[in-house]
């Protein structure tokens, strides 16, 4: 029975130390995502304070005219990343499904990367109904939110923290 409690304690202990961000280099953050088109730009500090690096938005659905565009960006502080996050301007909701398609395909390359697991199904049913959520994983966490422009467009953000 001992045996057994500290297994699990070992096992809870590493799957937990497994969920930091496991990338801390700007410059490998910035990259992250360049095999999906999602380029940014280099780490940069702004003259507000604000450290980071912004990629330039593309048609959700890669190689189309899609008017959904999604965009990759990161932040932090004092050179360390902190933040990555995945924006879905929905901007015609009749091609919405293969735009929040691609979010997911993209935030599931990005949790990998970025804390070494999955990206839990919770996440991705929240991506697909467009609603908002916040999931702890390990001692990280996905955050889903979504912010209404008008009747027929709005933005979905996954903020891995």
């Amino acid at each position: 029975m001992r045996r057994l409690a500290l297994a699990v304690m070992a096992i809870s202990f590493s799957l937990g130390c497994l969920a930091e961000l496991k990338i801390k280099s700007p410059p490998q953050i910035c990259t992250l995502l360049n095999d999906t088109q999602l380029r940014t730009g280099e780490w940069a500090v702004h003259a507000d304070g604000q450290e980071g690096c912004v990629g330039a938005a593309r048609p959700a659905s890669s190689g189309t005219s899609d008017p959904n565009q999604i965009s990759y960006s990161a932040n932090g502080t004092q050179g360390v990343p902190s933040r990555v996050q995945l924006l879905l301007s929905v901007n015609v909701p009749s091609d919405e499904e293969a735009a929040k398609r691609e979010l997911v395909k993209a935030a599931k390359r990005l949790s990998i990367r970025t804390l070494g697991l999955s990206t839990p199904p919770s996440i991705v049913e929240s991506i697909m109904k467009g609603r908002p959520a916040k999931l702890e994983v390990g001692s990280g966490s996905i955050t889903v939110s979504r912010q209404t422009n008008n009747k027929q467009n709005y933005v979905l953000t996954v903020s891995i923290e």
